[in-house]
């Protein structure tokens, strides 16, 4: 039997309503019928009925409240199942994203790594086994530039051959659709109404490292630069939350302000309106946006409402249908809204082959800035990987860039391998004690060339295999295109307490303490916007920068190394994965500290009169 029958699945999630209050309403009224005894007989236990009722009563309508929420969930899952929703667009070709998702893994080192391949088949716990399994693709990718390259390229096209891709009821390997599919967009322009003026770098941050981030939230927008921020350059590298590279590199965009006039330049942004996209700042600066957003009005309100208020342009698709009698021209902005943007899930072909076809005299820098959770990151990932290959393939000037995250398997210099060393050896006792830190210092890489590469796994369990694979799918393409000669900026971003984020208490909680295993911080949303977003400029402006081909790796994956605000992930004693219980904890201990006492103190004195009648000595 496939599914429970309807009549027995309604009583399971609905005789609650009934069953409940008559239950609660029994124990209660036989606990009070029965005190007078007990207090003759049983006086401990009398006391232990008072102190039962006191929590019991005040917290049933809570019990009942949960089951409503479980009916709630459980009636809406089933009826969407009787009713899915056609699939549409870029899909995973089984229910099982855990099966799609090592399938991609193992065939990426099926040649370069076949022991590799075979571990990862073995897994039977891809869920929570995975992770070990991240840095065995890496260890694999670093034995040889040409390993790296290989295990990219089978990656990647294992992502696009086993996707589907469907549409008007039929299905076809992503792959295929990608290759086959013709259509594209209508365009619209808007400018924007300032003027561009003369700009300084300045980054929005009001922090302290060794504090707290929320500590200062108050200052968030508070902005350094000019020998300022140099300073806090300088400080962020002593105590180990960049490295000295993306120091440099930011450095190096404070003394050329020229490189801060984008008028002549043209960024393709995938997910424009993503909290951790750059499509502000690059306004800011006169930029000329080619956005992809969904096709909802209050995104393209929001677009073209800063669009209007900065020096900047953008160009984008329109899907909807023109108003009759109208052209394009005549469209207010409320009604332009209306009928732009389109779907990367569900328009991927189409949304490539407008690409391809606009501003075809301009160099172009496109960057992947999507998220979503679970599994949909994946496709999101895969659909803008896509729509990339095809835009590099017919553009060879092409500039590609990605948001790396800190949470990953990196290569790293030996320096912070070093460090990491001195790091442990430094850490407080109780960190040292505790059962639940993991070194950070793992064994270095062999090469073929007889070399050592110097590693960090920063990959925690719980963000779950799908959202490593998004990632891995984008340093895939980053290292396959680079090869081919196109610049990549894909710098790695440090911990941000986003909205998306701390709304997650458990995940706020982490934050707030992590900044006791040092040198971790946690930065606010604004100063990783404009830390990232100068090191996007370096990256395009600066043709020395390690963004270039024309910079010489020993291995393509050390591309990631480069140009790091990791928030000291990687000069950290302990792997980041082992720290959040703890952090969370000490948060906890210390933000609750006076509620903690105060329930602590109370319980105590709940103990103490069940079972000798009096509170205190």
């Amino acid at each position: 039997m496939k599914t429970v029958p309807y009549p027995i699945f309604y009583l399971r999630y609905s005789l609650f309503m009934v069953l409940y209050p008559a239950g609660i309403t029994g124990e209660v009224f036989q606990m009070i019928t029965s005190m007078s005894y007990w207090q003759e007989s049983v006086p401990m236990w009398y006391r232990a009925l008072i102190l039962i009722l006191v929590v019991y009563v005040p917290g049933s309508p809570g019990m009942v409240l949960n089951m409503w929420g479980n009916r709630k969930g459980a009636m809406k899952k089933r009826a969407q199942a009787a009713n899915p929703r056609p699939e549409k667009g870029l899909v995973w070709p089984d229910k099982s994203t855990t099966k799609t998702n090592k399938a991609i893994f193992q065939a990426s080192v099926e040649t370069e790594a076949p022991a590799a391949a075979k571990k990862v088949k073995k897994e039977k716990n891809w869920r929570w086994g995975y992770v070990k399994h991240v840095e065995g693709n890496v260890r694999a990718s670093l034995a040889s530039p040409k390993a790296a390259l290989g295990v990219a390229d089978a990656g990647l096209k294992a992502a696009h051959d086993l996707f589907l891709f469907a549409r008007d009821g039929n299905k076809m390997k992503f792959s295929e659709a990608m290759a086959t599919m013709k259509g594209t967009f209508k365009t619209g322009t808007l400018r924007g109404e300032k003027k561009l003026e003369k700009k300084k770098l300045e980054v929005p941050y009001g922090g302290k490292v060794g504090k707290p981030y929320y500590k200062f939230k108050k200052a968030r927008n508070d902005k350094i630069g000019g020998a300022e921020l140099k300073e806090q350059l300088k400080t962020w590298v002593d105590y180990g939350v960049i490295e000295a590279d993306c120091a440099k590199a930011l450095s190096d965009v404070c003394d050329n302000p020229e490189w801060l006039d984008l008028s002549e330049h043209y960024f393709v942004l995938l997910g424009a309106t993503s909290a951790m996209g750059p499509l502000p700042l690059l306004l800011s600066l006169g930029a000329n946006i080619i956005a992809i957003d969904i096709d909802r009005e209050s995104a393209w309100s929001k677009i073209f409402e800063m669009v209007r208020d900065s020096p900047g342009t953008v160009t984008f698709p329109i899907k909807g249908d023109v108003p009759e009698g109208k052209s394009l021209k005549d469209l207010s902005d409320a009604e332009l809204a209306k009928i732009s943007g389109c779907n990367l899930l569900e328009d991927t072909p189409e949304i490539a082959n407008w690409l391809c076809e606009i501003c075809p005299e301009k160099n172009l820098t496109i960057g992947n800035y999507t998220y979503l959770d679970g599994a949909l990151h994946v496709q999101l990932s895969l659909a803008c990987d896509a729509i990339i290959s095809k835009l590099a393939d017919k553009r060879p000037d092409l500039a590609i860039a990605f948001l790396c995250t800190p949470t990953d398997t990196h290569t790293i210099t030996k320096e912070a391998y070093e460090a990491i060393g001195a790091a442990e050896k430094v850490a407080p006792l109780w960190q040292k004690l505790s059962p639940m830190t993991e070194s950070n210092l793992l064994k270095p890489v062999a090469t073929e060339a007889g070399e050592e590469i110097y590693i960090v796994d920063g990959v925690a369990a719980a963000q779950g295999p799908n959202y490593i694979l998004a990632k891995r799918l984008q340093h895939w393409r980053a290292i396959i295109e680079r090869s081919k000669g196109h610049a990549i900026s894909s710098n790695i971003a440090p911990s941000t307490a986003t909205a998306s984020v701390v709304h997650n208490a458990q995940f706020a909680a982490a934050y707030g303490g992590m900044h006791l295993f040092e040198p971790i911080e946690v930065m606010y949303q604004e100063t990783s916007n404009a830390v990232m977003g100068a090191l996007l400029i370096h990256d395009i402006r600066n043709t020395k920068a390690y963004s270039y081909p024309a910079f010489k790796l020993n291995n393509p994956l050390q591309l990631f190394e480069h140009g790091s605000f990791h928030g000291g992930v990687w000069r950290c004693a302990f792997k980041i994965s082992s720290i959040g219980e703890m952090s969370a904890v000490a948060y906890y201990l210390k933000t609750y500290s006076l509620q903690i006492s105060a329930g602590s103190a109370a319980f105590g004195a709940a103990v103490m009169w069940l079972f000798t009648g009096k509170v205190g000595l």
